[in-house]
């Protein structure tokens, strides 16, 4: 089956180690020095939640992956929601490691569907939460208490920044809607170990988290209506981490969501390039690529994957996104969650080859 038939048929031991800077990363302790990037050998890719579940969406192999879909089964159907939930599973030669990242809106679809694609989350090595939206870490807490005495000791949860643990808010028409707020200290109660991975870390040993994402594109904008509320002048979410003074804002105030804590999710996979997983790309699906390939020193991407948050934004800026794609001519691309439809026929109608369509439990298989 080639690429073109399957999209027709497809529906249109954890530490933490920073990087030492281009193409250099620190291996061993917090520091090390003289390592280089890590590389797998096979990436299992599992989305556990998203947006969609398409009984029909068919699988096969491509020319350097393996796509495989989750059919009816006795098990049930998988649940989907506007949410978002992947479970990584990597080798290198003997050497296995599992990275759970991100869970979803609500525990009910992320247990459930665990439960059906057989993911334990006490085999887990890393947990990543990749921004702090509800529909990515809301069934976070309930995971925790659940597992807690089952997870493996000193379990670590790599987030991008504070803000991922701030009260966040959405203006609308009718007012702020509150949007809730990850608690950082009932997890750590819960036994986890929280690192802020605001610069590249490695995670795992296998994976690479890009730390936070500058801004470089002149056409990828945060979304204008997401607020965060100041907190108390002690606190991780206090006016000056938003840049004001404390006489320009107090704490309760709402002020712009830049998501400075947002990061990306990468890996090496040996002979074919970087996996890139943007999660939601409020900082831009364009500029998280770029980062990746600044933080690894590697420029070949073999796919990019996530939510590229495109669903509401207009057709120029999509088409800015579309040829940006084409100039880094990644593989693959897999969208979902919050990609948008328009987003999905945009890059069809400009890469059909290079096109992989979302579903709730959609495994990809990289490398050998």
């Amino acid at each position: 089956m080639n690429r073109r038939q399957f999209l027709a048929l497809g529906a249109v031991g954890s530490g933490t180690f920073v990087l030492g800077g281009l193409g250099r990363l620190g291996r061993g302790t917090a520091g090390a020095q003289g390592a280089s990037v890590p590389t797998v050998d096979r990436l299992v890719m599992t989305n556990v939640v998203d947006n969609i579940y398409d009984i029909f969406a068919k699988g096969g192999k491509l020319d350097t992956i393996t796509v495989q879909r989750t059919p009816l089964g006795a098990g049930g159907a998988l649940l989907a929601e506007h949410g978002l939930a992947y479970h990584l599973e990597s080798l290198r030669g003997s050497e296995r490691k599992e990275v759970l990242l991100d869970f979803s809106l609500t525990e009910l679809n992320l247990r459930h569907n665990y439960r059906i694609l057989k993911v334990d989350p006490a085999r887990a090595d890393a947990l990543i939460i990749s921004h702090g939206h509800l529909d990515h870490y809301g069934a976070l807490a309930p995971l925790a208490r659940a597992e807690q005495g089952r997870l493996k000791p000193g379990l670590t949860l790599y987030a991008g920044g504070e803000d991922t643990f701030c009260q966040r808010f959405l203006m609308t028409p009718a007012g702020s809607r509150d949007m809730g707020r990850l608690d950082r200290k009932e997890l750590e109660g819960r036994g986890l170990a929280v690192a802020l991975a605001k610069q590249p870390m490695v995670v795992a040993g296998h994976a690479i988290t890009t730390g936070q994402i500058p801004r470089v594109t002149d056409f990828e904008k945060p979304p204008a209506a997401a607020r965060l509320a100041a907190g108390p002048m002690d606190s991780a979410c206090s006016p000056m981490h938003f840049g004001v003074s404390q006489v320009q804002l107090k704490p309760g105030d709402l002020v712009p969501d830049l998501f400075t804590g947002e990061h990306a999710t990468v890996y090496n996979v040996n002979g074919r390039g970087l996996v890139v997983i943007t999660s939601c790309g409020h900082a831009g699906v364009i500029n998280s690529v770029r980062q990746a390939q600044q933080a690894t020193g590697i420029s070949k991407v073999h796919a990019v994957v996530g939510g590229f948050h495109l669903a509401p934004a207009p057709d120029e800026i999509v088409a800015k996104t579309v040829a940006a794609f084409k100039e880094m001519d990644p593989d693959y691309i897999i969208p979902g969650h919050c990609t948008g439809l328009n987003t999905i026929i945009a890059v069809h109608l400009a890469m059909p080859k290079k096109l992989v369509m979302p579903s709730t439990g959609t495994r990809v298989i990289f490398g050998a």
